[in-house]
């Protein structure tokens, strides 16, 4: 069953069509950094090149938001990625720890409880935290955190981006106005590839 969170405005975004069509600077960052795609025997969650290829895409959203000047909860040179609950990527976290967004590094860190997450400047929420999404993002709601995730109905819960596998690729919606109220600031880029934006 998706999450559910009523009377949400919803706009679609350009989509799989930007995706195919020439707005491919997330897909061919994706790319670089994984190569050709190649079948892959099933991990738990889902296969693993598709967790490749989400975590790649997370990589490329880091490129496209803008935290607030003096509140970012890393470092000036370092920028966190968060892990809430049982890691669904394994090892292609391997491949981007160590690079860079924006002329920060990224650092990878695993938390088990929303209490535990600090300093983090992007969280992604795994599917066993399921039943504990709302109650999550109420605990990071004042903080300056990307929330990310591939739940069902995770924007419309609340949450900023969620990873969609639709007609076999990774397509994305994001929560503008959650990440508004964050005061992180999405680029106008990384909206127009969305398959939905909801105000």
């Amino acid at each position: 069953m998706p999450l559910r969170h009523p009377h949400i405005a919803t706009r679609p975004g350009a989509g799989p069509r930007a995706l195919c069509c020439g707005a491919f600077l997330l897909l061919l960052g994706a790319l670089t950094l994984w190569g050709p795609p190649v079948r892959s025997c099933a991990a738990e969650g889902g296969s693993v090149r598709e967790y490749q290829v989400k975590a790649a895409f997370i990589y490329n959203f880091m490129k496209f938001v803008e935290w607030p000047a003096g509140e970012g909860v890393g470092t000036p040179s370092t920028i966190t990625f968060g892990i809430l609950g049982k890691d669904p990527f394994g090892e292609a976290l391997d491949q981007i720890k160590g690079k860079t967004a924006k002329g920060r590094r990224v650092v990878v860190v695993h938390f088990r409880r929303v209490e535990e997450v600090r300093d983090c400047d992007v969280l992604f929420i795994a599917e066993s935290e399921k039943s504990r999404v709302v109650h999550i993002l109420k605990g990071v709601q004042n903080a300056r955190i990307l929330t990310v995730s591939d739940l069902d109905g995770f924007c419309q819960a609340g949450g900023m981006i969620s990873l969609v596998s639709a007609q076999s690729r990774i397509v994305f919606d994001i929560n503008a106005g959650a990440a508004n109220r964050a005061r992180l600031r999405i680029s106008s880029q990384l909206l127009k590839l969305a398959r939905n934006v909801i105000e």
